[in-house]
Order: C-alpha cells, then sequence, then structure tokens
C-alpha cells in the first residue's frame, strides 16, 4: 500500500508540474482537520534542502526558514505587524463589496495580550469557517464564509518526487487559490499578496523597543526588480540583497 501510494504521488506531482497552464483538479486526502484543531497544522512547502516555509491550517503563511537557520515560528517581522499574507476581494453583480484576509478565524486565546495583539493580522477580516486536508507533500485549506459570495480552497504542496533527488530539490514553494462563486449571478474577484523583502532578516539578529518588543534585523539595501520571461510565460518580483546579490524569493 505505501510501496503504491508513493508511486501515485510521483505521477501525479509530475504531472502537475508539467502542466501549463495550471488546471483545478481533485487532490487526494488522506486526514481531514475540523475547525477545533487548526491552530499547530502547518505544511512545510520547498524543495529538500532549500528551506521551507509552512502553510498553516487556517491559511497563513508560517515558520519562515529559508535562509539556512531554523525559523520555527518566526514571521519575517514583529509578531502583529506586516507579516506575509494573502487577501482576497470580491464585488457582486449588485455592486456589493468584501474583502477578507485569506485565512480562517482566530482562536479566543489568541486575543489574550495586553495589547490585543499577540498574533500577526489580528484586526484583519477573515473567514468564518476553514478546515484542513492533508496527504503530504499535499496540503489544502477550504475557507468560506456566509458573509461572501464565494468560497476557496488554498493548495499547497511540495516539489516532491520519491526516488528523483534533482527534482525533489527543486527551491519553489507552488500556492494555488481557487476560487468557486457560490451565487446564481456573476462576481468580480481579486486576489492579491503582500510580503516584504525581508532577505538578510532570518530571526537570528534582533532589538528591542521601548516597549520590549522583539524586532528582528538584518535586512539593509534591499533591492525590488519586476522582471518577466515571455517565452516562459513567467512574471514577478525578484527580491535581492544589495550587498550579497542574493536571491530569496520570486512571486509569479
Amino acid at each position: 500500500m505505501k510501496k503504491f501510494y508513493l508511486a501515485a504521488v510521483a505521477a501525479f506531482i509530475a504531472s502537475t508540474l508539467e502542466a501549463q497552464p495550471w488546471q483545478p483538479q481533485e487532490w487526494p486526502v488522506l486526514t481531514k482537520y475540523d475547525a477545533a484543531h487548526l491552530q499547530r497544522v502547518a505544511l512545510p512547502l520547498g524543495g529538500i534542502g532549500t528551506g521551507t516555509v509552512s502553510l498553516g491550517g487556517r491559511g497563513e503563511l508560517r515558520d519562515w526558514e529559508i535562509m539556512n537557520v531554523p525559523g520555527k515560528g518566526y514571521s519575517t517581522v514583529t509578531d502583529g505587524n506586516d507579516a506575509p499574507f494573502f487577501a482576497i476581494y470580491t464585488r457582486t453583480a449588485s455592486g456589493k463589496s468584501a474583502t477578507r484576509m485569506l485565512a480562517g478565524p482566530l482562536y479566543p486565546q489568541e486575543y489574550l495580550h495586553c495589547e490585543g495583539r499577540p498574533v500577526n493580522h489580528h484586526g484583519l477580516p477573515r473567514f468564518r469557517n476553514a478546515s484542513f486536508d492533508a496527504a503530504y507533500p499535499f496540503g489544502q485549506v477550504n475557507l468560506s464564509d456566509e458573509a461572501m459570495p464565494i468560497r476557496v480552497r488554498i493548495k499547497g504542496f511540495n516539489p516532491l518526487i520519491p526516488g528523483d533527488s534533482d527534482a525533489s530539490s527543486l527551491p519553489i514553494a507552488v500556492l494555488s487559490y481557487e476560487v468557486t462563486n457560490v451565487t446564481d449571478s456573476p462576481v468580480e474577484v481579486a486576489v492579491c499578496g503582500s510580503i516584504r523583502n525581508f532577505v538578510g532578516k532570518d530571526g537570528r539578529e534582533s532589538t528591542y523597543d521601548w516597549k520590549g518588543d522583539y524586532i528582528p534585523v538584518g535586512a539593509k539595501g534591499n533591492v525590488n526588480e519586476y522582471k518577466e520571461n515571455t517565452d516562459a510565460g513567467l512574471r514577478g518580483l525578484y527580491f535581492l540583497f544589495a550587498e550579497h546579490r542574493c536571491e530569496a524569493f520570486r512571486l509569479g
């Protein structure tokens, strides 16, 4: 059974990586986590030996470990402020608009803090319902909200192909946001990602402000470049640490 599953995983990922453009399809599911059991769920994304960022059980991006040091819990910024995230905007045919962070709700204990912000993006509106479907190296976050005209499935996976070390070591993390209209009318949808260029800031070095808040440091003179390869149909942002010309992350 195990050998059969690994072979099926290898074939499925190989076909997915070769598919252009991305096409929605059903992914395997071995375990389901409901809304009460998502706080510690995280699927690491990234090739073998290339570092990882994790897709959290509620859709958040967490545990940024892409600069050769452990970073469990590291969000690239001071907790509660400006961590990387994705959001969605919808507008119905009647003109009603809404915006949500692409993540599930916080738990009550996550609001317990003297400043009311112990977790990232505590003040952003979120989806009310979330669940996580797992079948490593695949992970799917299901988001819905009675006040939204859509539901969203966040799909992330590693380039893991058992027996193929070269393909399994590609330095990529793949995320797809599949949006389904649950109404009978057209809905305008836009998905937006927000991430700072934090190359050189890996969480090891820090300072503290006058309140005693931990502030990671290290990014200095960073440069962002827009790049496009029309032949390959790729475009995105090239994040550079100016002093060492070191690539860290690309969106596109």
